[in-house]
């Protein structure tokens, strides 16, 4: 379970990168001038991915690290919003899936419902065991 959040965040980015474009025949990596404008929005994401995964290798519990592999998916969102754009501006022709941005959301509600559940679940247990200590 330590290097979920890696794990999760390279299949992201082959979806993104690779799986997507070919799916839609757009094959960016075939025009070098289109390297470095897509290229761009991945670095805000990228950096996000790299914490978490750093987070989750040091994380020795499970739940910790699935909410770290999953805010690094939900954060997905927004480059993959761009690289859609990019790539559509690129290639008018082009359909794209939109499957990395399905992925980002669906990570997004899951670290929100996921998030509040186990919030609630450490409030409870502190609340039972100061309810015991008195």
């Amino acid at each position: 379970m330590r290097w979920l959040a890696a794990v999760s965040g390279i299949l992201f980015a082959v979806l993104l990168m690779i799986v997507d474009p070919l799916i839609a025949g757009a094959a960016w990596w075939a025009e070098p001038g289109l390297w470095f404008p897509l290229a761009f929005p991945m670095l805000p994401w990228l950096a996000i991915a790299a914490v978490m995964a750093w987070l989750g290798s040091a994380s020795d519990r499970w739940l910790h690290a699935l909410l770290l592999s999953l805010v690094s998916l939900a954060a997905g969102v927004i480059p993959g919003f761009f690289w859609t754009l990019l790539l559509f501006d690129a290639f008018p022709e082009s359909a794209s899936p939109q499957l990395p941005m399905a992925v980002s959301l669906i990570a997004g509600a899951a670290v929100i419902v996921m998030g509040a559940v186990a919030g609630s679940c450490v409030a409870l247990r502190r609340l039972s065991k100061a309810r015991l200590a008195r």
